[in-house]
C-alpha cells in the first residue's frame, strides 16, 4: 500500500480543478444514504455543488498565489436552506448534507496518496462553514415564519369558532328578556341592556380579529389531535342544547338519529368543533326546515352526517366550500368555518364529502376513526 504525502494546497488545487466530477460523485454517494432514510431522493445540494466546489478551487489556487479567500456571497445556500425545510429535514440533516462535502475532498485526495491538512483542510472548511451558515439561518428563518403562521392560523380559527356560542348566549339573554314581566323588568333595571352592549362588543373584536387575519396566514397546518374513546351521541346532544337558542329563533327542527353507543376515538373538543362548524352553516339556511345528525360505523370507520332540507349550494360553489376565505356573497360570514371542518378531519385521518342540490338542502359526511374494539 503506498504511502499518502501531506496534502498542500498546490496539490489540492490540481485535485479539485481535475476532480470536480469525482468529488460531487463521492458526496452523492454518501448523501443518497443519508437521506434514503427520509425517503427523499431529490439531493437539492446538487443544484449548486458544482459552484462551491469551483469556488473551492479558486480559493486553493488563489492561496497558492498568494491571495486569501474573499467573502463569496451564495444565493444557492439560502435557497437550499428553506427547500430543505419543507422537505422535512431537521437542522442536523442539513448541516449533514453539507459535512459530506468536507468527507468527499478528504475522500478524492486519499485517492490521491494525499492526507488533507493545514491549510489545505482550513480552506475547504472556511467555505462549506460559510455555505453551512447561511443554509441554517434560512432554514431558521423559515421555522420561525412557519410557526408565526401556525400561530396565527390558531388564533384566527379560535375566535372564528367563539362567535357561534357567543351568538347563542345573545339569543338567550334575548329569550330572558321576553319571558320576564314588567316588574322583573324593572327590578333588573339597565342589567339587559348592559348585557347586550358588552355581547355585541366581543362580537365586533372577534369578527375585526378573523377580519384582519391575512388569508395567506391561514396555512394548511393541521391540528394536532388529542385522541381518545367516547361516545359520539352524547356529545352531539350537550351541542344542541347549547345552540337551541339559535335553532329556536329560526324555528329548525333538529333530528339527533346518532346511535347511543357509537363511539369514535377522537379529539372530543375538536369534533365537537366540526360539529358546531357544520350545524352554524346548516342554521344559516335552513330557516323553518329541519336538520338532522346521523353516524354509522363500518370497517373501523365512523362516517358522521349533517344534512339539512334548506336552501342548498349553488353548483359554482360546491368545489370551494372547503377552501379558507370562500364565502357566499349572501351571508355574512369570514370563510373559515368549512376549512376548519376539512383542517380538522383530515388531522384525524379522515375525509369530508359534501353533496347538495339547490332547493332541497345538502348533506356533509365525514370521516372519524372507530372506537369499537
Amino acid at each position: 500500500m503506498p504511502l499518502r504525502e501531506i496534502c498542500t494546497v498546490a496539490h489540492l488545487a490540481e485535485i479539485a480543478a481535475q476532480c470536480q466530477e469525482e468529488i460531487i460523485g463521492e458526496w452523492r454517494e454518501y448523501a443518497g444514504k443519508l437521506l434514503h432514510a427520509r425517503n427523499l431522493d431529490k439531493l437539492a445540494i446538487t443544484n449548486h455543488l458544482p459552484d462551491l466546489v469551483a469556488q473551492i478551487t479558486v480559493d486553493l489556487e488563489g492561496f497558492r498565489e498568494g491571495t486569501d479567500p474573499v467573502e463569496h456571497i451564495d444565493r444557492s445556500s439560502p435557497t437550499h436552506g428553506v427547500q430543505r425545510f419543507h422537505d422535512g429535514l431537521d437542522v442536523g440533516e442539513v448541516v449533514a448534507e453539507y459535512n459530506l462535502l468536507r468527507v468527499a475532498f478528504i475522500t478524492i485526495a486519499e485517492r490521491h496518496n494525499l492526507y488533507v491538512v493545514g491549510d489545505a483542510a482550513r480552506l475547504i472548511n472556511l467555505r462549506i462553514d460559510s455555505a453551512v451558515r447561511m443554509a441554517v439561518t434560512s432554514f431558521a428563518a423559515q421555522q420561525v415564519h412557519a410557526r408565526k403562521v401556525q400561530e396565527d392560523e390558531h388564533l384566527a380559527f379560535v375566535v372564528h369558532d367563539l362567535r357561534t356560542p357567543l351568538n347563542a348566549a345573545s339569543l338567550l339573554v334575548e329569550e330572558l328578556h321576553a319571558g320576564l314581566n314588567p316588574q322583573a323588568l324593572a327590578d333588573a333595571g339597565d342589567l339587559f341592556e348592559v348585557l347586550g352592549r358588552n355581547l355585541q362588543r366581543v362580537g365586533t373584536l372577534i369578527l375585526r380579529v378573523v377580519e384582519n387575519t391575512s388569508p395567506s396566514s391561514i396555512a394548511g397546518n393541521a391540528a394536532h389531535p388529542v385522541r381518545r374513546t367516547f361516545e359520539l351521541w352524547p356529545l352531539v346532544r350537550r351541542l344542541l342544547l347549547e345552540l337551541r337558542p339559535i335553532s329556536t329563533k329560526n324555528a329548525i327542527e333538529i333530528g339527533n338519529e346518532i346511535p347511543p353507543m357509537l363511539t369514535v376515538c377522537a379529539d372530543a373538543s375538536l369534533v365537537t368543533q366540526v360539529f358546531q362548524n357544520l350545524l352554524g352553516n346548516a342554521f344559516r339556511y335552513t330557516v323553518g326546515g329541519r336538520v338532522v345528525i346521523s353516524a354509522r360505523t363500518e370497517n373501523g370507520l365512523t362516517t358522521c352526517v349533517v344534512r339539512d332540507n334548506g336552501t342548498g349550494i349553488p353548483p359554482h360553489m360546491l368545489a370551494h366550500v372547503f377552501d379558507k376565505r370562500s364565502t357566499d356573497p349572501g351571508q355574512a360570514g369570514a370563510g373559515l368555518g368549512l376549512a376548519i371542518v376539512k383542517q380538522i378531519v383530515e388531522a384525524h385521518g379522515g375525509q369530508v364529502r359534501v353533496e347538495s342540490t339547490p332547493g332541497d338542502g345538502a348533506r356533509f359526511s365525514f370521516t372519524l376513526p372507530s372506537g369499537a374494539e
